[in-house]
């Protein structure tokens, strides 16, 4: 009787401590504005590599996007270039080599200096940043036959976001039959004419995440966000390049630490940076920050 009452125990510990680890895209604060590192924590590690997720994570920030490739032997692994020249010590395509090969190299820091990181896959970087850290996987639906299988596994669809610049009915005639299942942000290019048409067309057919918008080098392709965001969906702007923020880029941070005011202005609660710590630190001061868990 006293064995199985321990076993019980035992039972429910672990329970509370896995429902502890369990993170939600779901449920994430729609008040608060969550910071996304480009291609994780490259200023930290090199882009897309363990470290640079494992650094990301330490820093509190809420989503990591990570770029995706496929070997030679059909492997998912992290690569941002369409060649591995710039980021490893090797050349030529992901797809030039086997899984194996590709390991026996080396990562480059954003300077280009050999570092002694390999290139990561998909499941490796998968078993650290679960109830950790929140997954866009960029090129995703590249692969999706492959993807989606490895996250419905894993059970963490909820903690993964996809993106594509499909319009709504090319979107549902090649996924609507697990639309529902993932968290899907359309792009919308408001620098290209994309706007109001292609939003619309989502909105009124399916429950997306949110809406990716590049907004050109200036404001004159501004539409009104609080719009958006009052019909469910969030806003996600790049604070990346000049060209993606109508001017308003994470390099004005280092003279004006007020300089993400602007985004706040703007109804904008999704924000992807190259400056994750000068984010975080602004947001934390305007009551706007907070943790995946």
């Amino acid at each position: 009787m006293k064995t199985n009452k321990f076993i019980y125990l035992l039972l429910l510990i672990s329970g509370f401590v896995l429902g502890q680890n369990s993170i939600s895209l779901s449920k994430f604060p729609k008040d608060k504005i969550m910071v996304v590192a480009h291609r994780a924590d490259w200023r930290e590690a090199p882009e897309n590599s363990v470290m640079a997720v494992k650094k990301a994570i330490e820093k509190g920030i809420n989503m990591v996007e990570i770029d995706l490739a496929l070997t030679k032997d059909n492997v998912l692994i992290l690569m941002h270039d369409n060649t591995i020249d710039r980021t490893t010590t090797g050349k030529g395509k992901p797809s030039d080599y086997t899984l194996e090969e590709i390991k026996k190299l080396n990562l480059r820091d954003g300077l280009g200096v050999p570092t002694q990181m390999k290139v990561p896959t998909l499941e490796e970087i998968l078993d650290v940043t679960k109830g950790k850290v929140f997954i866009n996987l960029d090129k995703a639906f590249d692969y999706f036959e492959l993807v989606y299988p490895i996250l419905k596994k894993r059970n963490i669809l909820d903690e993964v976001l996809f993106k594509g610049t499909a319009t709504y009915d090319e979107f549902n005639k090649k996924y609507g039959a697990i639309k529902n299942e993932i968290h899907y942000m359309p792009i919308v290019r408001l620098a290209s004419d994309e706007g109001w048409p292609k939003i619309n067309s989502y909105l009124n057919n399916y429950k997306v995440y949110g809406f990716e918008l590049t907004l050109g080098s200036d404001e004159s392709h501004l539409i009104n966000f609080k719009e958006i965001q009052q019909k469910g969906a969030r806003v996600w702007v790049n604070s990346l390049w000049p060209q993606q923020s109508a001017g308003h880029n994470d390099d004005l941070v280092l003279e004006n630490p007020d300089a993400y005011e602007w985004f706040v202005k703007n109804n904008i609660n999704i924000i992807q940076t190259d400056r994750p710590k000068e984010l975080i630190d602004f947001l934390k001061k305007k009551g706007l920050y907070a943790r995946v868990k």
